[in-house]
């Protein structure tokens, strides 16, 4: 197919979003694809949303669940609403994302050079909002293989979606995005990063500090998210033993446990939620 004729869906999962980061989102997005996916998890100010849409002209599909069923949940219906609808790519948006104006024409350019079905997801360069230039990811290749990328910005080609399980709503929020890499990684589809900053980011409240001679970021997120980190670490390691090695699961869970007890406020309820998580992941997995 003629890259010129790629159908694009936007997927964008909404839950109590900022609307002026949200609307600034959309001003960027919706005439780079051919139609707009909003799943709403459950809002509080779902109307204000929908007041929000009202005020594009072109068709704005609105889904709203009702109730937080988790973003793995929400990803897995825009996927499934683009297999449905003919859709060739799919680019998924975090709510709180600023995406580049071009950065959609960019994707297929790279994807006009590929004759080979081989992509399983393309990505971007990152700035995070919450810290200064030197943040912002570098590469000398125009295009590089990477093992995992985050959700927003990444645009997931749907048929070969399709061709492993696919999101998996167990994991409710946190490791969602490596989780589909591994899988797609796993049926042999690329992960490639185009040399281009397409996307303006914020994760958390995040600050950099350092353990030792390692740079980490404290990401001030809710105290709930570390109980999916680390519950979600021990399943990602038992699902995926091939790709996702016992090392980096200890590694990650080590840092994690590192990060609240140096830098973390609410540091008991923290610890809490993440030796919970540690004990219903070895159930679970």
């Amino acid at each position: 197919m003629e890259v010129q004729n790629l159908k694009v869906l936007a997927g964008v999962v909404t839950y109590n979003p900022e609307l002026s980061r949200l609307k600034e989102n959309l001003a960027t997005l919706v005439n780079q694809v051919d139609e707009l996916y909003i799943f709403d998890n459950g809002s509080d100010n779902v109307v204000e949303i929908e007041n929000l849409l009202d005020q594009y002209a072109r068709k704005i599909v609105l889904h709203k669940e009702g109730k937080n069923a988790g973003i793995a949940f929400a990803l897995k219906n825009i996927m499934k609403f683009a297999k449905e609808c003919k859709f060739d790519w799919v680019l998924s948006v975090d709510q709180d994302s600023v995406l580049d104006s071009h950065l959609v024409d960019k994707y297929k350019t790279e994807i006009s050079k590929h004759k080979n079905d081989d992509i399983g997801m393309l990505t971007c360069l990152i700035k995070d909002r919450n810290f200064e230039d030197a943040s912002v990811e570098k590469q000398e290749e125009d295009v590089k293989e990477v093992p995992i990328c985050i959700t927003s910005a990444a645009l997931t080609n749907v048929k070969n979606y399709f061709l492993t399980s696919g999101y998996d709503s167990e994991l409710f929020i946190d490791l969602v995005d490596t989780d589909i890499c591994l899988s797609l990684r796993e049926k042999g589809f690329k992960i490639l990063r185009i040399n281009y900053l397409g996307i303006y980011h914020e994760i958390g409240h995040g600050v950099n500090k350092k353990i030792l001679w390692k740079n980490v970021i404290v990401h001030n997120s809710n105290i709930f998210r570390e109980y999916y980190m680390a519950r979600n670490t021990i399943i990602l390691q038992r699902k995926h033993p091939n790709v996702y090695s016992r090392k980096t699961m200890i590694k990650g869970l080590s840092l994690n446990f590192l990060i609240i007890v140096l830098f973390e406020k609410d540091k008991l309820k923290r610890l809490r939620n993440y030796f919970r998580g540690i004990q219903d992941g070895k159930v679970r997995s």
